[in-house]
This record gives structure tokens, sequence and C-alpha cells, in this order.
């Protein structure tokens, strides 16, 4: 338990005697060292509403009402928002567009309930104090008038925003813009003044930019930083090799998308009577990337790459992640290596790590490799890589059945595979195909992943994990019951990640299968770094980490660093203290960083399916319906797409059974539940919200209670 978890859990003790500063230091038994940090500690839980000092200085509890009603809105883009409690244990409360009183996204509010929860409803507030203006800045489309203009927001803001002409900074009609809020006027709509002009309407991409521009991921790396890597060479050099294991001669690949440019990971493999020995040879990023750097800065803020089709943000620059660090073949490269002896059970018996390099073989990429696994032989002519590839297949079908024994979670819901062209046209959609070689390399990840969580964990020493908590019992409880409408049943109130593999199975290869993983994926709690040691409940193992992908991601950076560190034997040199107050700060910044590259992924993937969807407005698709609301059933297609098809634009009239999630045509008595085939035509697109419309035109089957 790090300073912070010890203060909170003193204050909110049901025995705590409230304490000044001083008293608390006393009696943590601080030294002059600890002292600073303990004061900085307590200020920070002051500033984020965790505790209050008092006007005797005493360090004090919230009371519950403190915690619970204040908060953030999250506006949705119908103009109703949701109130999110500072307490992450507290539901979320609806807040009806006449109910925010002026707020706006991510505005931090103080609210009061109007309806308590209901069931599956959420409770119902209203705003009744604005705490805090969230939005400094908005993106949005600016509307030209004779003197003045409007802007309105992409997102987030449901008021169109008044600009005087003499703060337009010259834009003109259509242009994407950046607008900073200078008034709340009464009774009238906010006022502002452009600080930035993105892009004209017709600028390639600029829709995209702009999404990018609405998430703050930062798109330039500081000058500092372009100084930086000229100095880095593009070769490595042989005072470079001194003090690494020679793995050069080990028969080593890689396997990517054939249009991947930056190879991060290779693997290689030797038998050895019944046990396999799997080496997992990942780019030494941190050898190039120092701490304290400009590099390291700009890598710590972007968190992670953003992969947007046609557009990559990538978290290194190109020379780096393309360059030096891409394991290319044929080529001298660093690399850190874990080295892991298998068994044929799947249970990992001894594993060595060494700082290492290495001259990758070939170059696969996963087309070849899926139909070679598949029982193309003629895919390949070597002999020595066709034999490899049969044992990396085999160890790869061990660890998959031990994971599959102990209950890990393996989805197999449809994603997206959206072909853009680089001016930003959509091609085509379809779902994406992922065959046994991609599996393969996932689990091998998977497995390193996990040794190097476990040897961490079992020194207790400060580290950074990825946990994944189990679902909270409302959702479970949800999920049962969209089960229960669709025909299964799964008991118990307690369920284990084995309950949720046997759904699965059950449902594996039936129509309503791909209805369920999204089902399932929606129950579960999202993974999250952690500077401590906590169940990932998808994969049913205490560890876990994220080790095989510096390239593209910070906290395996974070990892790199601590392993060398074990594997010079540096680590007992390191502050714990200082260090696991470090690492609790990081987690939080890159779980943040990688949440805002996935809602900009998922903002642009939705805005090419609207834009791919567009043309085919008036023509009629079979699609499964994935999700029946009071409001409307919204229904997935083959390719992917999801639309909405609302009950108050038909002609008939609809009803909503809550208990079984069906909804009933009261004109014609017929039954439509989750996970049943529909026909529907596009009715709508609208880019600007990112919605498709949809309207039922007939279904295959008819069910009935």
């Amino acid at each position: 338990m790090n300073i912070k978890e010890l203060i909170l859990n003193l204050v909110y003790d049901e025995d705590y005697i409230p304490m000044t500063l001083k008293e608390l230091e006393t009696y943590l038994k601080a030294d002059k060292y600890t002292k600073k940090g303990i004061k900085d500690i307590v200020d920070e839980l002051e500033k984020n509403d965790k505790i209050r000092i008092s006007n005797k200085k005493r360090i004090m509890p919230l009371t519950e009402e403190e915690i619970n009603l204040k908060g953030t809105i999250s506006l949705a883009s119908g103009g109703y928002g949701f109130f999110i409690s500072d307490n992450k244990d507290f539901d979320d409360v609806y807040i009806a567009k006449d109910k925010l009183s002026g707020a706006h996204n991510n505005d931090k509010v103080k609210i009061k309930i109007l309806r308590d929860k209901e069931d599956d409803k959420n409770a119902e507030g209203q705003v009744i104090e604005i705490l805090e203006r969230a939005n400094e800045e908005i993106i949005g489309t600016y509307q030209a008038n004779k003197g003045f203009g409007f802007v309105v927001a992409d997102k987030g803001f449901s008021d169109d925003i008044y600009v005087d002409q003499k703060y337009s900074k010259g834009a003109k009609d259509k242009d994407k813009v950046v607008v900073e809020i200078i008034s709340y006027p009464k009774n009238n709509n906010p006022e502002g003044r452009i600080t930035e002009i993105i892009g004209s309407k017709n600028d390639k991409n600029i829709d995209v930019l702009s999404i990018i521009r609405q998430n703050k991921i930062p798109t330039e790396f500081s000058k500092q930083t372009k100084k930086e890597i000229l100095y880095i060479a593009d070769q490595v050099s042989e005072n470079e090799l001194k003090d690494r294991k020679d793995l050069s001669e080990l028969y080593t690949v890689t396997i990517d998308g054939r249009d991947s440019k930056d190879f991060d990971d290779a693997i290689s493999i030797e038998k050895s009577d019944d046990n396999y020995d799997l080496y997992v040879h990942i780019a030494d990023v941190s050898h190039y990337v120092k701490e304290g750097t400009a590099l390291d800065k700009d890598a710590y803020d972007r968190g992670n790459s953003t992969y947007l089709y046609n557009i990559v943000i990538p978290m290194l620059p190109e020379k780096l992640s393309n360059g030096i660090c891409s394991l290319n073949p044929g080529e001298v490269r660093l690399t850190l290596t874990a080295r892991m002896t298998i068994d044929p059970k799947g249970k990992v018996l001894d594993y060595e790590f060494y700082k290492s390099y290495i001259k990758s073989d070939k170059r696969l990429v996963y087309d070849d490799v899926n139909n070679f696994l598949e029982g193309d032989d003629g895919v390949y002519d070597d002999d020595l890589l066709k034999e490899k590839l049969k044992d990396f297949n085999k160890l790869h079908k061990i660890l998959k059945k031990s994971r599959d024994k102990r209950g890990s979670i393996d989805f197999n819901f449809e994603e997206s595979q959206i072909d853009v062209s680089d001016t930003g046209k959509v091609l085509n959609i379809e779902a994406l195909d992922r065959g046994p070689g991609n599996k393969m390399i996932e689990e091998f990840m998977l497995i390193a992943n996990e040794t190097v969580a476990t040897l961490f964990a079992y020194m207790d020493f400060p580290f950074i994990y990825r946990i994944h908590e189990k679902p909270a019992d409302e959702k479970i409880e949800a999920f049962k019951k969209a089960l229960n409408a669709m025909g299964y049943n799964i008991r118990g109130s307690e369920l284990h990640p084995k309950d949720f593999q046997n759904i699965l199975k059950e449902v594996e290869g039936k129509k309503e299968e791909q209805i369920v993983n999204i089902l399932m994926l929606r129950t579960m709690k999202k993974a999250k770094y952690a500077n401590y040691s906590d169940i990932h409940f998808g994969l049913s193992t205490s560890f876990y980490t994220h080790f095989t992908a510096p390239i593209r991601r910070y906290p395996d950076l974070i990892v790199h660093r601590l392993l060398k560190a074990y594997i010079e034997n540096k680590l007992m040199g390191k502050n714990q203290i200082s260090l696991t107050n470090r690492l609790e700060d990081a987690a939080d910044h890159l779980s943040i960083t990688e949440r805002r590259s996935e809602q900009t992924e998922r903002e642009v993937e939705d805005f090419y399916k609207c834009k791919y969807m567009k043309k085919y407005i008036g023509e009629i698709f079979t699609g499964r319906i994935s999700s029946i609301t009071e409001f409307g059933m919204f229904i997935e297609l083959e390719n992917t797409v999801e639309g909405l098809f609302m009950y108050k634009f038909s002609d008939d009239r609809y009803e909503y059974i809550e208990d079984s999630l069906q909804t009933f045509n009261v004109d014609t008595k017929k039954y439509y539940q989750i996970g049943q085939e529909v026909r529907v035509m596009v009715t709508n697109v609208d880019l600007y919200k990112k919605d498709i419309d949809f309207y039922l035109e007939e279904r295959d089957e008819t069910f009935s209670q």
C-alpha cells in the first residue's frame, strides 16, 4: 500500500479522529525526507476533492453527499447528459437537456437527485451549481454572417457559440476552427473568440484532423526532440553490442501485417525433448529513449501511438519507429529477450531475460502465414522456415489450451476492416479476418507479458501492471437478463471467467454469437494500468503487464527500464517509495492517454462508417438486432456498420418490454429480440453526429412470448 492509499484509508476509517498535517506526520513516523512528500500528497488529495481541510486545518473526510453529488457532466449528441460522480462506485445519473442549467461537456458540477435509480434505469438529476468550466477550447464549424458568426461544436457542447467579427481571426464560412469561450451571458449564447483555423472544409482529411484536435492528441514533436533524434545513429555500432547476449545466429522471424512499417517484436523457437524454448525479442527502445530527455517527454505525453486508418500519430519519431528500433530482416538490432521453457501442458518451467541483439532472418506477413498454417504448403519453399512455423503453431495450440483450461476469455466478435485512401475516401468496409498466425503471435505476446509481470510480483518490487477488474454486479445482471431473452441461462451471482468462457463456447457458430460477444464485452470493465498487482479478469491471471510493444506504448517502455535494471542488478539502488509514487502517476496518466486514443479511434471509425454508408441511402441491408431500448433498436449489418431504428419514425406503434428485452409491434403483433435477423433500409446518415438511421423493412422470423 502506498502513502496516498494509507492516508485515505486512515482518514476514512470510522474510528479516525481528525488530525492536523503535523499530527499526521507524527502518526506516520515521517522523517525529514518524507515530510514534504506527505504534505504534497495531502495538498493533491484536497485539490482532487478526495479530502477537505477544515477551518482549524484538520484533515477531514468528505461526507457521502459531498463525494457522490460532485462530479463531471458528459454530454451525449442528443443534448442530454450524464453526471459522473467523483466517487467511482456511485452510478451515473441521467440529466435531461432542460436540467443541465447551462452546464457543458466535462464541466465540474454539483447536482441534486430528482428520481432514484429503478432497476436498469439511471437515477435522474439536475445541475444546481457549476463548480468549474472545463472547455477552454472547442472544435467546430464556423458559420459566417454579416458582422458576426457562430461556431457549431463538433461534440460535447450543445449551444452554438457567438463570435463577433473582430474575434473571427478571418475565418471563412464552413471552416473548421478552434474557439475559446470568453463569456457566458445569461439567457444568451456563449460568446467566444476563434484562436485557430484548422482548415477549410475542402482540405484533405479535415474531418479526421478536427477529431484529432478535439481529443487533444499531440501531432507535432517538440523542436528539442527533433534536435535529439539527429544524434541517434542509423546503424548499431560494435560498441553498443558489448555486455549483450549474441542471439544473431538464432533463427528469428517477424510476423506482421503486409503494410506494417515498424516491427518491434520477433520470435524464435527451439525444441528440447518435449519442451519448447520460446524466445520473444522486443526492440530495446529504452536504449535510445532516455529518461528526462525531450524525446522521452513527448513520448510520455502521447502515451501511445494512435492508428486512424490512413493517418498514424506515432508515439516516437519515424527515425526510431521505422528505423533503428524496427527489427528489419538482415539488420543487427538491440533487443530485450524473454526466453521461456514451456512444457507440453503450457506451463513455463523456466525463464530468463537478456539484454541482447538479434538479426532477423525473415519478415513474414500474416496473410501468407495464415495460408500456410491452414494447409497451403506451397506458400514457402524454405524447409527450415516451414519446420519453425510448425513448431510455433504446436506451441501456440498448447498455450491456447492452457489458457482455456484456466478460464481465459477469448472474444470472437467481428472487428471492422476499413480501407481508406490517402485522401480520406472510404473504399470498403468489411469484417476483419483474424487467422491462426495473428492468434499465434497474440498468444506468444500474452505469455511473455505474463512472465515479466510474474517476476516483479514475486519480487514485490514497484512495477506497472495491466489489470482488469471483475464486472460490476449490475452489469452482470443486465447481461444475464439479455442472455435469458435469447434463450440462454447463466446461474449464480458470483461469476468467474470460466462462466463467461462457457457461454462463448455455447454460442460458438450460432447466429447470435456476434451479439453475445458484443454484450459480454460491454459487461466488462475497462482494463487499465496500475502500480499494484491485481487480477486480469479477462485473461484469468493474477499478474499481467505490457512488455511487447515499446515503439507504440509508453507503459512497455517503463517495463523495459525496470527489467534492464533487474538484469543489470541495479534495482536495489532505486528509491522504492519515490518509484512507487511515480509509477502511480504514470499509470493514471497512461490509462487516460489510452482512453483518449481509443475515443479518437472510435470516433474516426464511426465517421468513416457514416461516410461510406451515405452512398447507400435508400438501399436495403440484412442485419442483426444488437440492442433494444425504450426508444429504438440498434441493428448491426454484416459489414459491422451499426445504425438505429427509432420507433417514433415508424407508422406502427411499438412497445418496449423491459423484463424480456423485447419490442412488440402493437399493430402487426410481432416481437423483436436481440440477435434476431432483420431487413432494414438506410434512411439517413449524419456525418456531424456520426449517426446512421434505419427503417425496419421486414424480418425473417416471428417470435412469440
